[in-house]
């Protein structure tokens, strides 16, 4: 009867053990799956932010005495598989002077599927040697970048807008922004794809699509709301 006892005890002793370590397995796991989807939604975070700062202090069209750049670059094979965009900010006050005021910054993705924001000073004889590179985010298996062109009004028309090169009124341009325009979009919008597991980043695996639009302050084609 002892060893018969003893049998059962380590039995139950050995199923509640189980059940325990069971339950605190899935509680591991939930806890890792949480705290993946609370560094996504800050790196999201995050990245939209830093976005909305270069956004809102890009370089105006028609800004006097100041550099005016946004175009949009292909696909080369030793920087990016997708296409960058170019363009100049103000990058206010920094601690090195060179990368305060106006910067030019190039929004691409990296051979090691990471968008990044690269900039260079304006204001220095060799702007090639000073590169500031931020990471915005990694695992990016696709970047698009889409531009809206609002309808142009017929009192802003005129000769000489009509013989150079713009964008054709109220429709989108996908992926291409042509450094002939020499204007901005009145909106951009940007799909970034973002493998969810790290080892999925070839593109094979699941995946989730990130929408980002933003006004910007075009100065030729304002967005125009009717009273």
């Amino acid at each position: 009867m002892t060893l018969l006892e003893t049998l059962i005890a380590m039995t139950l002793l050995a199923l509640l053990l189980t059940f325990v370590f069971g339950f605190f397995r899935e509680l591991s796991a939930i806890a890792q799956l949480s705290e993946q989807a609370h560094k996504q939604s800050f790196q999201m975070r995050y990245l939209e932010s830093r976005l909305g700062f270069v956004f809102e202090r890009i370089v105006n069209e028609n800004a006097k005495d100041r550099t005016f750049y946004f175009y949009t670059r292909p696909p080369q094979e030793n920087i990016s598989c997708f296409p960058s965009l170019i363009l100049t900010f103000n990058n206010e006050v920094r601690q090195d002077p060179a990368f305060s005021g106006d910067v030019v910054a190039r929004l691409y993705v990296d051979l090691r599927q990471r968008l990044c924001l690269a900039i260079w000073p304006l204001h220095v004889p060799e702007p090639h040697r000073h590169l500031h590179e931020e990471v915005l985010c990694d695992r990016v298996v696709n970047f698009k970048c889409l531009f809206y062109a609002a309808p142009e009004r017929s009192s802003e028309a005129s000769r000489e807008d009509a013989e150079k090169a713009k964008p054709r009124g109220n429709s989108w341009c996908e992926g291409e922004w042509a450094l002939g325009f020499a204007q901005m979009p009145s909106i951009i919008k940007l799909e970034i794809e973002i493998a969810k597991d790290p080892k999925d980043a070839g593109g094979k695996g699941e995946s989730h699509e990130y929408f980002f639009s933003f006004v910007l302050p075009s100065s030729q084609h304002p967005v125009h709301y009717d009273e």
